[in-house]
């Protein structure tokens, strides 16, 4: 499993299982051995290797990533068994190839995509939220001021109309074969960007969490406290998770 989602609002919590093809839905205070409430499993659901899943309560929708079908798709936030999306972005056009993370924004109403590819684009993919089928983006953020070169979970802020990026970077790969594998290159280290959502082309990051003071490697993941003006994330390298208290990324708490 690689990515998760709780919902506030019904007390629930969606997991991806990357290798049965499934999204399973618990209650929130579900314990021990315990079957999940629904299951989304299935020909007709076109689920192949769900990598991340986010979920849309203002338009009552679960957003799923694949990087088996190099897809987004969605489903009714109540949907349970063998039953069809409501749309799939997938196809050439969208650029999309091992989808790694999915953010919608409620007020703008975009779908943020972040997309790793070996052959193609890696970077992020933004798209109208109910777009459906082959279609293009209407923007890309990559290129070398970007700074991306792996790419892992991204997260909105709608409020502010900000993007914040795991961005993972490493362009050797990681060989267990080697005679001295190494787990990162320390020249190309990863960070948490920080883009407008209007961004789009090669742009450099607006803001950043990077270098040793961070402690931060490789980022996998990130998650935002609007509130608390703080920004989580996930390192891979150093198998930490460490919170940074950045106000000049969120707006004063209003009075």
């Amino acid at each position: 499993m690689h990515g998760i989602a709780y919902d506030a609002v019904h007390d629930e919590i969606i997991v991806p299982v990357h290798l049965a093809g499934a999204i399973l839905v618990f209650r929130a205070g579900a314990s021990g051995e315990e079957a999940p409430i629904r299951v989304i499993q299935g020909p007709h659901t076109r689920i192949l290797r769900p990598e991340t899943v986010e979920l849309d309560l203002k338009n009552n929708e679960i957003v799923i990533g694949e990087d088996g079908g190099k897809d987004v798709m969605f489903f009714p936030r109540e949907a349970n068994g063998d039953v069809a999306p409501l749309r799939t972005i997938r196809g050439p056009k969208t650029g999309l190839d091992e989808v790694r993370g999915v953010a919608v924004d409620p007020i703008r109403n975009l779908l943020v995509v972040s997309s790793r590819s070996s052959t193609g684009t890696t970077g992020v993919f933004i798209f109208n939220r109910t777009d459906d089928g082959d279609v293009s983006p209407r923007a890309i953020i990559a290129g070398p001021k970007s700074g991306i070169l792996r790419i892992r979970q991204v997260q909105v802020d709608p409020e502010q109309g900000k993007i914040f990026v795991a961005v993972k970077n490493n362009v050797e790969s990681y060989r267990f074969d080697s005679p001295s594998p190494s787990p990162w290159n320390p020249d190309k280290p990863g960070f948490i960007g920080v883009w407008n959502i209007t961004d789009n082309g090669d742009v450099p990051p607006r803001g950043i969490i990077k270098g040793p003071a961070s402690e931060t490697v490789w980022p996998a993941g990130v998650a935002l406290n609007s509130k608390d003006r703080e920004v989580y994330t996930i390192d891979s390298v150093s198998n930490g998770m460490y919170s940074y208290y950045m106000p000049e990324f969120f707006p004063p708490p209003k009075h």
